[in-house]
């Protein structure tokens, strides 16, 4: 049975869209990588499947602290391979290691000052624009790792890097004021403006990062201020007469039924839902649609679409649709920030307040020990 007849096999735009992925990374690596050595040297033995090699750097890996990203680097090797796994006694080896570094993190989580949260704002326009929020996210990520900025990693059972795509964005469609966020083990050494043109250097073209705002770690995410995305699409001149008919039909009507793929009760069939309150404005400047969707209820409604609904034509045959911007309301929490902060200049005093009587550890800011306290 050949591999497409297989129930199993994997469709070719999956492949597809991993080769261009890879591509993608590749490329940026020609640039060469600021990543720390020992994570570069683990990287080559497992490209050259150098299972002795990669043996031999556990010891330097754990020394060193990079006990997690070297296990996260041989997991997606193994993903990667979807076969055997010659790695395995290596990430046996490195396994207890992380799970112990695991376990400091989350002891030291709240008192750790050292995290930089940072909020960048960046274009997707052709052709990037194949790209989609998950793709995106692994491109920043590559980017990060080959300008050596260490992510600080979540708490989860496989630990991931802390880097958060604002509201998604699928293939297709082109974007101004995109957002990602990101949080840094430690603040740069280099200025915004340096580590932005280093970054866009490495970047596919059609992706540029263009700001760089350090936020308060208890700062709302975006993707949950979001109110209001701002789209354009410009209309061929052949489809103009029709594509004014069919928004006229929808401005007028009080409620427009769409038929779209979805799940009900768990199980996957056709949702009926109506598209109008998805609508909030809609408007033509020329040859150009401007309209508005509302996010808080219908966030992950892929624009094209919903505008492909509107029209009445498939989505893939419609092109340059963009997000011009979104409406962010005011973050609540940047006005609350005395819940949010942590408490470690307060430790300190009270520690040295109780003088002899306290077993509490200080431990130098160049330590990667955490705060100890019995």
């Amino acid at each position: 049975m050949s591999s497409a007849a297989r129930p199993n096999a994997i469709p070719p735009e999956v492949l597809a869209r991993e080769a261009r992925l890879a591509a993608a990374v590749a490329a940026m690596e020609q640039a060469g990588s600021r990543e720390a050595a020992p994570l570069q040297a683990l990287r080559a033995a497992v490209a050259a499947g150098d299972v002795i090699v990669a043996d031999a750097q556990v010891d330097d890996l754990v020394r060193d602290g990079f006990a997690e990203e070297a296990l996260a680097v041989l997991r997606e090797a193994r993903r990667a391979s979807r076969g055997a796994d010659p790695l395995e006694a290596v990430r046996f080896r490195l396994a207890s290691p992380a799970e112990k570094a695991q376990a400091r993190r989350a002891a030291a989580w709240q008192l750790d000052s050292r995290r930089a949260s940072v909020r960048i704002a960046y274009e997707k326009v052709p052709p990037a624009t194949d790209f989609d929020t998950g793709d995106l996210q692994r491109i920043l990520l590559a980017a990060f790792r080959l300008e050596g900025l260490r992510l600080a990693l979540d708490l989860g059972h496989h630990p991931r890097p802390l880097l958060q795509m604002g509201p998604p964005l699928p293939a297709g469609a082109g974007g101004r004021e995109e957002w990602a966020e990101v949080v840094l083990q430690r603040s740069p050494d280099r200025p915004p403006e340096a580590l932005l043109g280093a970054l866009n250097a490495r970047l596919p073209e059609g992706l540029r990062l263009h700001r760089w705002l350090e936020q308060p770690g208890y700062a709302t995410p975006v993707a949950e201020l979001a109110e209001v995305s701002e789209w354009t699409w410009p209309c061929p001149p052949e489809r103009l007469e029709e594509a004014h008919a069919a928004t006229a039909r929808f401005l007028a009507s009080a409620a427009f039924p769409w038929d779209r793929a979805g799940k009900v009760g768990g199980q996957k069939q056709e949702k009926h839902v109506d598209l109008r309150p998805m609508v909030s404005a809609m408007a033509w400047e020329g040859s150009r649609l401007r309209f508005r969707t509302p996010m808080a209820a219908f966030g992950a409604t892929n624009p094209l679409k919903l505008l492909g609904a509107v029209l009445g034509v498939d989505p893939a045959d419609l092109q340059g649709l963009v997000r011009e911007g979104l409406t962010l309301r005011e973050d609540p929490r940047l006005g609350q920030g005395e819940r949010f902060e942590p408490k470690l200049r307060n430790l300190y005093e009270d520690a040295v307040l109780l003088s002899g009587g306290s077993n509490i550890t200080l431990v130098d800011d160049e330590d990667d020990e955490p705060l100890h306290l019995g």
